[in-house]
């Protein structure tokens, strides 16, 4: 799941990433994050890049969002009815563990 990560920038690949709703609602909500900077995702390699303020997010605190993104595999395997539920309460705890 998470492909590279240097502070500041995170790259993920996930099957979910070739679906356009779910791409469309994951970088929504991913850039309503106050200090996510960019959440661009390539459908065709499945790819996200996302860039974040390392002033508001400093790696102890990305640390403890890491293992929600490697959460995104179980995701994956969900009917395609449940995928966007599951990716919302994925993003609203990470959204918590980031702004804590």
């Amino acid at each position: 799941m998470i492909e590279s990560f240097i502070e500041g920038r995170l790259r993920l690949r996930s099957s979910l990433l070739g679906d356009k709703e779910l791409v469309a609602f994951l970088s929504e909500r991913l850039l309503a994050i106050d200090g996510v900077t960019k959440a661009e995702v390539n459908p065709r390699t499945r790819g996200l890049l996302l860039e974040y303020d390392r002033a508001r997010f400093p790696l102890e605190r990305v640390k403890r969002a890491a293992p929600l993104l490697e959460r995104m595999a179980e995701v994956e395997k969900l009917p395609t009815g449940e995928r966007g539920a599951a990716l919302l309460s994925l993003l609203e705890e990470m959204k918590e563990r980031l702004t804590d």
